[in-house]
C-alpha cells in the first residue's frame, strides 16, 4: 500500500494511517442516497485533494447493472472502484456473472476492489470452502454474527481454509447503524478485534464511525465508536499485540488529548507505534471502514489538536 500526501497532510503517520481508509457507502443509512447522487460525490471525491483517503464504492451486487448510465464520468486514471456485497449464497453464481458484465461494460474504467458477503450465525467448512472457490481471486471480507462461541467457530474455519488458499478470507465487522441497538458493546468489539488478531485474520469495519473519537450522538441515543480509537485499537494490537484489556480502554477513550500523532509515530497514552508499524497494520491486518459520509470524518480528524512535532495543516 502506496501513501499518498498532498499540501494538507503531509508524509507523515497520519497520512498512513488515513490512506484508502474510507470506502464510500453513500447508498447506505443513514444518509441512503439515491444512486446518481452516491455516484456524483464518488466522482468529486476521487478528484479531490484528499482522495488518497478513499477506498472503493460500495454497493450490492444486485445493484450493478444500474451502473452502465454513469460509464462516461469514469476512465483508466480515475476508475469507478467497486466493494461488491453479495447478497445469498444461493445467489452467488447470478452475482459473479453480474460482476463479470459489469468489468465487461466499463472495461479499464471500473475495477473490484474487494467482495463482501454476510455470513449467517451458524456455517460450515464446505460453505466457505465453496465461498471461496467461487470469487475468484478478489479478495472476500465476511459479516459475522452470532454468539461468542459461534464468531469463534466462524474465525477458526475460515482461518483453517487460510491455512491452505492463497487467497485469505477477510472478517468484516458492524460498528453501528441508525438505531442504539446496533451498536456493539465495547466488549464485543474488542473480542473481535482480539480474535481476528490472533488468527492473522485481516479486519474491515462498517457503519457507525463517522467521528474520530468515541461520543455520544443524540441522533442515536447512544456512544458511537471512533475510527481513531478502532484503528488505533487495531493497529496496537496487530504491531503490539496488546490484550483484550488494553483493546478495550483505548475504544472507550473519549478523550482525544490521550491519542497523538507525530511525525514518524502514533501514540495512545504510553503505547507507542511507528509509521512502519502503521503502514504494515494498515496493509495486513486493519484494511478500512465503509461510511455513508467521506466529508464527515475527515473534516472532524482535521479539527483535532492530536498532532504534534511540525504542523500537517
Amino acid at each position: 500500500m502506496l501513501t499518498k500526501v498532498n499540501v494538507k497532510w503531509r508524509e507523515e503517520a497520519v497520512s498512513h494511517f488515513m490512506t484508502e481508509l474510507i470506502d464510500y457507502a453513500g447508498l447506505f443509512p443513514p444518509a441512503a442516497l439515491p444512486l446518481p447522487e452516491a455516484i456524483s460525490n464518488f466522482h468529486a471525491y476521487i478528484h479531490d485533494s484528499d482522495s488518497w483517503m478513499l477506498g472503493p464504492f460500495v454497493i450490492p451486487a444486485s445493484r450493478l447493472g444500474e451502473l452502465k448510465p454513469f460509464k462516461a464520468q469514469f476512465n483508466d486514471q480515475y476508475p469507478l472502484s467497486l466493494s461488491v456485497i453479495l447478497t445469498k449464497s444461493e445467489e452467488i453464481g447470478t452475482e459473479m456473472e453480474a460482476i463479470q458484465l459489469f468489468l465487461e461494460t466499463y472495461k479499464t474504467a471500473g475495477t473490484i476492489e474487494a467482495i463482501e458477503f454476510p455470513l449467517p450465525p451458524q456455517i460450515n467448512s464446505s460453505f466457505l470452502e465453496n465461498l471461496e472457490k467461487r470469487t475468484g481471486s478478489y479478495p472476500i471480507y465476511c459479516e459475522m454474527t452470532g454468539t461468542n462461541d459461534q464468531l469463534l467457530y466462524t474465525l477458526d474455519t475460515i482461518h483453517s481454509i487460510n491455512q491452505k488458499s492463497l487467497k485469505r478470507i477477510g472478517i468484516k465487522m458492524r460498528m453501528g447503524g441508525i438505531t442504539a441497538n446496533l451498536f456493539p458493546s465495547v466488549n464485543q468489539a474488542a473480542f473481535v478485534i482480539h480474535e481476528c488478531q490472533k488468527r492473522e485474520l485481516a479486519l474491515k469495519f462498517t457503519a457507525g464511525l463517522h467521528h474520530p473519537i468515541r461520543q455520544y450522538r443524540t441522533e442515536v441515543e447512544t456512544r458511537m465508536h471512533g475510527f481513531v480509537n478502532v484503528f488505533t485499537a487495531s493497529i496496537m494490537a496487530y504491531s503490539r499485540s496488546v490484550n483484550t484489556a488494553t483493546i478495550q480502554a483505548i475504544l472507550l477513550d473519549e478523550d482525544p488529548t490521550n491519542f497523538s500523532f507525530t511525525t514518524d509515530s502514533l501514540s495512545w497514552r504510553d503505547f507507542t507505534v511507528s509509521s512502519a508499524d502503521i503502514i504494515k497494520a494498515r496493509s495486513f491486518f486493519a484494511a478500512s471502514y465503509g461510511s455513508c459520509s467521506f466529508n464527515e470524518p475527515r473534516e472532524e480528524l482535521g479539527e483535532l489538536t492530536i498532532f504534534h512535532g511540525e504542523a500537517i495543516r
